[in-house]
């Protein structure tokens, strides 16, 4: 097995561990979850009336030919580029525990996340993400960063599209307290190294774990395309 297939296979084991059996969506159909977002939301809004805590998003995918560059003035970050084609569309999302519910969701609605207000939104607290980069052969970086500014773009260099982001690489000691904690990215936390630099032929593929967003409001039509002018955001 190659060494960044074996990396990205631990994103992989997070989620599985996560919910132990989990569904998935499509594009073009519902979730096949035991629980829905429809049910989900229905959880959801039953717990905020108990008092009880609303469920947390997390989202991963995984790329190829990625090329970045870094920010003037900035030794920590860098603008990124992702191609999104037909063969590369799908964000996977699930929640935390106690919810357990997963499927995915487009690219236009992931980078719809960054566009909405709220305290809790990614506009407003840009979150944490690992990412897992490589050229292909050897052994691949992982980093923690800080993911802003994300957009969907039309690709003025060919065909499909470009989910552009601005991904801030955290300190050695930004990423160790992050190591210490028991949310989602501890582990991969632990594999950070703060990276002298990232150039265009160290991201030949590249893996993105987002954890995560809590902004979201209970809304059953939210994820699917079908319904994008009904999404549920702050």
């Amino acid at each position: 097995m190659k060494p960044f297939v074996k990396v990205l296979g631990l994103l992989v084991v997070v989620v599985v561990g996560a919910f132990g059996v989990v569904g998935c969506g499509s594009s073009e159909s519902s979730s096949t979850s035991a629980s829905t977002p429809a049910t989900t939301a229905a959880t959801a809004a039953a717990d905020a009336a108990a008092g009880k805590v609303a469920p947390s998003y997390l989202f991963s995918f995984y790329g190829t030919n990625a090329t970045v560059k870094r920010v003037a003035g900035s030794e920590m970050a860098y603008d990124v580029s992702i191609p999104v084609d037909a063969a590369n569309t799908g964000i996977t999302w699930f929640t935390d525990r106690p919810n357990r519910d997963a499927g995915l969701m487009t690219s236009k609605q992931f980078a719809a996340l960054w566009t909405h207000g709220g305290k809790d939104s990614f506009n407003a607290n840009p979150p944490n993400v690992s990412i897992v980069f490589g050229s292909g052969h050897g052994k691949p970086k992982s980093a923690i960063a800080k993911m802003s500014n994300t957009k969907l773009v039309d690709n003025p260099n060919g065909t499909g599209q470009l989910l552009l982001a601005t991904m801030t690489v955290d300190t050695n000691q930004e990423a160790a307290a992050l190591a210490k904690t028991d949310g989602f990215l501890a582990v991969q936390a632990k594999r950070h190294t703060t990276p002298e630099t990232i150039t265009n032929a160290d991201t030949k593929q590249f893996a993105v774990f987002v954890d995560s967003y809590g902004g979201m409001q209970p809304c059953s039509t939210w994820p699917y395309p079908d319904n994008l002018k009904h999404q549920c955001f702050p």
